[in-house]
């Protein structure tokens, strides 16, 4: 039986990358929308784990969707064809092109095992948004081994593949998340400006043709409206060091196993 990790870049993931990449190789949806940094950490990765695992891959699926008789293989340019957002109660970014690319590439391989990356600590969290395939048998192997978040952090740093994400990306790899809150897009924009401009001119390409506003971070605030925020933040803190200001900053609500940081 073929075993497949589902990966995500983070602490969980790349762990079981190690611990049994020997025989299993990674499976990785690319919503098309993620962080430059996301992007820079699969390849990283796939790299370091094909040095203790010659064999090791990490398999990248895209998901599609028909709107209006066009196909769309990335989440941004369809939200702004929708004119809708994903948000916490409509997440057709997660069944589109987190969930459906992943059961349609495993469907094709017949039945097969996804290692799902909880630890230990998450032993009662294991009903989520997967275990939809039939021929799939998910398995959580680092709850079954006894492997906590603790445990994980160690096995990385021996080997250097701590993901030490930034603040604006411990809840989702996608830029526009909607479980990012607010202190986040601050973040994002004093420690990574040319992202958070990408957001902010999203933001402003997706509204509909009546001017409704849609608020990403779903304060009724625009991006615009936050940056000049934080505009007037720089003015009366010339000196702060932002990564040391932001770098306490707790993962909260994330997006789910897709994404755990």
């Amino acid at each position: 039986m073929k075993r497949f990790i589902s990966f995500s870049g983070g602490v969980e993931s790349t762990t079981m990358c190690i611990l049994y990449g020997a025989d299993a190789k990674a499976i990785w949806a690319d919503t098309g929308s993620e962080h430059e940094l996301m992007y820079e950490r699969i390849n990283t990765v796939e790299s370091k784990i094909k040095e203790i695992h010659p064999n090791f891959e990490i398999i990248k699926v895209k998901g599609k969707a028909i709107h209006k008789g066009e196909e769309y293989d990335n989440l941004e340019d369809l939200a702004v064809a929708y004119k809708f957002m994903p948000s916490p109660t409509s997440r057709y970014c997660t069944r589109i092109f987190k969930i459906e690319p992943i059961d349609e590439y495993l469907k094709e391989i017949g039945e097969c095992e996804l290692m799902i990356g909880l630890n230990a600590d998450e032993e009662n969290s294991r009903d989520g948004n997967w275990g939809l395939a039939e021929n799939v048998h998910y398995i959580y192997p680092l709850v079954d081994d006894g492997y906590t978040r603790d445990d994980c952090e160690e096995i990385l740093i021996q080997y250097n593949l701590h993901p030490n994400m930034p603040v604006f990306m411990l809840r989702g790899g996608c830029k526009f998340c909607p479980f990012k809150a607010k202190k986040e897009y601050k973040a994002m924009y004093f420690l990574n400006e040319s992202e958070f401009f990408k957001v902010m001119h999203f933001e402003e390409k997706i509204q509909d043709k009546r001017k409704n506003f849609y608020s990403i971070m779903g304060n009724g605030q625009s991006m615009r409206q936050l940056m000049e925020e934080c505009e007037r933040e720089k003015l009366f803190m010339v000196n702060q060091d932002w990564n040391e200001l932001y770098k306490s900053l707790k993962k909260e609500t994330s997006c789910g196993a897709f994404c755990h940081r």
